[in-house]
């Protein structure tokens, strides 16, 4: 995360949330790419400036207070649920019926009305001083920091280990495909959401710890559940729950890394951050691992199902943050 200068400078409305515009720069350079190697390129250009939103709007939830930090927190990542759910159907909608390009553009124009609206209404905020990378790094130094966002590493990749070839999972176990797919899918969407905003107020009501424990059991049940459940209905029910379970986690885990090192929660969030990139990542690859040496979705399931385990084993083993 870039560091700030001048602590006592004020910045313009808007100037704490600059990542849309490097967003959509990249999606309209992908759009124009003229070869597959700079579109890989711009992607991952793209990569860096949503990696660069996340901690930063996140850090802000700092401004609600400690008592309604989880629900601040909530709002922001809930956003990226919405984005998520609304986005892929309408992007994929786009392709088909114009262009993959098209759905690019689309990107772009959002990213640049998502500017424009914090342009306009984001209140001027206090520029925090600078952070030098010495102490940035001296966070991870401290082993609970670590240790949680491992946690978040292994909560991210089993997760994803699933849903990143679901489609292949309901087509083998419940015979789900077309519309009934899209159906599913979308559901997953629907529960990823009230997981995202839920998280928040069970977080304020409950505690971090609790609500992360209530996540990773359900999601261990539901992912194991998607080995074995063949009717419709079941998938409904465990794809509503699965979504929710998985998108409850980061929300908790970002309130008691704040907690933990309230002076520096944007480092500690993008380190939080860094886990749920890294963490999908590696459950993709993982899963295509498994998928790829013909071991089966159901296998695949289960072995989402164990290390969501894992991650709940060393979420009981961290208990309750300490400030240091």
């Amino acid at each position: 995360m870039p560091g700030r200068a001048g602590a006592t400078a004020r910045c313009r409305p808007g100037a704490v949330a600059h990542s849309p515009r490097p967003a959509a720069r990249p999606a309209l350079a992908s759009a124009a790419a003229p070869s597959l190697t700079l579109l890989l390129v711009a992607r991952v250009l793209a990569g860096l400036g949503a990696a660069l939103y996340t901690p930063n709007a996140s850090a802000a939830a700092a401004l609600a207070g400690p008592a309604r930090r989880g629900q601040a927190l909530a709002v922001i990542l809930g956003g990226l649920t919405v984005g998520t759910v609304c986005g892929v159907p309408v992007g994929t909608a786009i392709g088909q019926h114009m262009s993959w390009q098209a759905s690019l553009v689309f990107v772009a124009v959002v990213g640049g009305i998502a500017l424009l609206g914090l342009l306009a209404t984001l209140p001027a905020l206090p520029i925090p001083p600078a952070v030098p990378m010495s102490a940035r790094l001296a966070v991870l130094a401290r082993g609970r920091v670590v240790a949680l966002v491992a946690f978040m590493l292994l909560a991210s990749a089993s997760s994803i280990m699933v849903y990143a070839y679901v489609a292949d999972v309901l087509r083998v176990t419940a015979h789900t495909t077309g519309t009934a797919l899209a159906i599913a899918l979308l559901l997953w969407g629907v529960g990823g959401m009230v997981g995202s905003f839920g998280s928040g107020w069970l977080t304020d009501r409950w505690g971090a710890e609790r609500t992360l424990s209530l996540a990773l059991v359900v999601l261990a049940v539901t992912l194991a559940a998607l080995a074995v459940t063949s009717s419709t209905a079941a998938v409904v029910v465990v794809m509503v729950l699965n979504g929710a379970a998985g998108w409850a986690v980061a929300t908790p885990n970002n309130h008691r890394l704040t907690a933990l090192v309230p002076e520096l929660p944007p480092v500690v969030i993008s380190f939080n951050s860094s886990g749920i990139y890294f963490g999908q990542a590696l459950g993709v690859g993982l899963g295509g691992i498994l998928l790829g040496h013909a071991t089966g979705v159901r296998t695949l399931c289960l072995a989402g199902a164990a290390l969501a385990v894992v991650a709940l084993l060393v979420h009981l083993l961290i208990g309750r943050p300490r400030q240091i």
